[in-house]
């Protein structure tokens, strides 16, 4: 390979590796943010002997293959979703990174590289808001309305990405789930959305602009029905929800069961990780392909 090409492989070395770090305190946001608890302070512990964990026991993805999924003083298990959301992050973090600065060129390098840096608060807080909301039903303030924020300020600052449409997709984004909130709560006294989806998805628009609204809702809320038909058909089955089992029955069984022990048991499966998800889907995938099925199908051009 030719120098260019030993550098573009260190360049995306090191955004995977940038983005499994991250994934690290992912989780600790995760874990603690329900909690009220601190994310800087106490570092991180077992959760079966209190050990604190040595920085070569929380290298990214390393560690747990090493150790096995275990805590090196006690032998306790620990969740495998601590890997899992390590490898993903670094994985969609390599992929942003692909897609916006290479192939690598100078010209287009800085531009690509700030496009990868405001991209990432992104990423990461879609990993955040799914766990959190399927846990807990929650999604909190502390990270919506950063990422609006800072997804409306990077848009305008980086006009060839999505300039205005950022500032239209934020308002329509949130506007559309608030107007179906207030519709829901106006015909039948309870909430058809929750709140916190109107932020989620104002953060979606602000970073992915208005146009890929309509793709975010349509993909999200079809995934969300095949996971309600699939839950409830779980539930028939085997009396157990999918859902839980991947959260907090995974952290119960590998014994980090005592902050949910307390928690109320959920019987809504939470919109927000659908939105999250079609957000992801939309960013590496784009959303032409949709746009053009549902053109086909209607005998009409959808102009996005």
């Amino acid at each position: 390979m030719d120098k260019m090409a030993w550098l573009a492989l260190a360049f995306q070395a090191f955004a995977f590796w940038w983005g499994a770090v991250f994934g690290s305190f992912l989780n600790v946001a995760i874990y603690r943010m329900p909690f009220g608890l601190s994310l800087v302070r106490p570092g991180s512990r077992c959760g079966a002997c209190g050990a604190p964990v040595r920085w070569y026991d929380n290298l990214p993805i390393v560690s747990y293959l090493v150790l096995r999924g275990r805590c090196r003083a006690c032998k306790a298990g620990y969740s495998p979703r601590y890997m899992l959301i390590e490898l993903a992050s670094g994985l969609m973090i390599l992929a942003v990174w692909n897609a916006a600065v290479m192939p690598l060129d100078y010209q287009t390098f800085i531009v690509g590289g700030l496009t990868w840096l405001w991209l990432n608060p992104l990423v990461y807080g879609l990993i955040v808001l799914t766990f959190i909301d399927l846990e807990h039903t929650w999604l909190p303030d502390e990270i919506t309305y950063p990422l609006i924020g800072i997804g409306v300020v990077g848009g305008v600052a980086l006009p060839s990405v999505h300039g205005v449409s950022s500032v239209i997709g934020a308002v329509a984004g949130g506007g559309f789930i608030l107007l179906v909130w207030a519709i829901g709560w106006a015909i039948y006294r309870r909430e058809a959305m929750g709140l916190g989806d109107a932020k989620l998805l104002a953060a979606i628009g602000a970073f992915l602009g208005w146009q890929a609204l309509p793709f975010v809702l349509l993909t999200g809320a079809a995934q969300a029905l095949l996971a309600t038909a699939l839950d409830r058909l779980a539930l028939l089955t085997t009396g157990k929800s999918i859902f839980v089992m991947t959260t907090t029955e995974l952290d119960e069984r590998f014994g980090e069961s005592d902050l949910y022990a307390d928690q109320p048991v959920r019987t809504a499966i939470p919109f927000g990780p659908f939105l999250a998800l079609g957000a992801l889907e939309a960013l590496f995938f784009g959303t032409e392909w949709l746009y053009a099925l549902v053109g086909q199908l209607t005998g009409r051009p959808v102009l996005f």
